[in-house]
């Protein structure tokens, strides 16, 4: 159930939300010690992992958000609450974020579950891990909302899920990015893209049409080009529509809180699932006034709200 009501369906951008979303990015100092482990998936690629283990028997697999990876500054600090709170930590680069492009031409994206599906089974399930739980970041979020409402099977002790700043209606999102107070983040994610784009043109000659790629002024166009090649989409929109979470939400039949705040730049109405919440109870929406995107931290503070809140949610299902 929603703890707490959008109060606003015209924009969900306030005056602090960049603020709330740089401040973290820009000032926030995070150490931590992980371990890399290259496992190899069943389509001959590769992915790596990052462990932070401290001997707990919880565990908590983390994954990150668009070209973020397991060193981003929001997966330092989710893994050193963990550890604070007796969870070990395992983050889950996804393809080609790692610091090396991978092998194959299909990348990662918003609704792509595969990986996660095959860590879990086959890495983490041979482990003595009495408690695992799922937390992602914007499209990490999105990744582990949809790995729950979709898998048929999942294991008796994943006990849940925390999803952060998700964008579960991605056409919605797209379009937010394409806006004009959103130019700086759509600029960053298109440069890292554009570079793997052009060795994903390298590795595999003749596929993608890199001439395209400086007229694509839009989220929807870019995608309509290049993620439907690199990751077997028809378009843009069934992109969008295969890879919301919104549109798996009612599967759901574990714990899963989404925490969205209310000035994310990102986020606009279709991303805050209210109804889908309230006619599925094992799904949790909460709506801070403040965060922005993958915010939720102010100088001086150990753990970020979003870490104290999903860890603390995800404590009570480990019993």
């Amino acid at each position: 159930m929603p703890e707490q009501a959008v109060i606003s369906t015209s924009s969900t951008l306030s005056n602090n939300g960049h603020w709330h979303t740089l401040l973290p990015f820009l000032f926030r100092k995070v150490s931590v010690l992980t371990q890399r482990q290259r496992i190899t998936t069943p389509d001959a690629d590769f992915l790596d992992l990052d462990w932070a283990r401290r001997g707990h028997r919880r565990l908590a697999i983390l994954c990150h958000g668009l070209e973020g990876n397991s060193q981003s500054q929001y997966m330092r600090g989710m893994i050193r609450a963990c550890h604070d709170h007796e969870w070990d930590a395992l983050a889950l680069n996804f393809r080609s974020c790692s610091g090396e492009i991978n092998k194959t031409l299909h990348m990662y994206h918003h609704g792509e579950t595969g990986d996660l599906d095959y860590v879990i089974n086959e890495i983490v399930g041979k482990m003595d891990y009495t408690h695992v739980a799922l937390i992602g970041f914007s499209l990490g979020g999105n990744v582990i909302l949809k790995y729950l409402g979709t898998t048929p099977q999942i294991p008796d002790w994943i006990v849940g899920g925390a999803a952060i700043s998700v964008p579960g209606h991605l056409a919605s999102s797209a379009a937010a990015l394409d806006e004009w107070q959103n130019q700086l983040y759509s600029l960053r994610f298109r440069l890292s893209l554009r570079k793997k784009l052009k060795q994903k043109a390298e590795q595999y000659p003749g596929v993608l049409p890199m001439h395209k790629l400086g007229s694509c002024k839009t989220w929807a166009e870019f995608d309509g080009t290049f993620t439907t090649i690199i990751n077997s989409f028809e378009s843009a929109y069934e992109y969008y529509e295969q890879g919301s979470a919104n549109n798996f939400l009612s599967g759901i039949h574990k714990p899963a809180l989404i925490i969205n705040a209310l000035n994310d730049p990102f986020l606009r109405p279709p991303s805050y699932p209210i109804e889908l919440g309230e006619k599925n109870g094992h799904v949790h929406l909460h709506t801070p006034l403040k965060g922005g995107h993958v915010g939720f931290w102010y100088p001086g503070q150990r753990h970020s709200y979003a870490e104290k809140k999903s860890l603390s949610f995800l404590a009570k299902y480990c019993s």
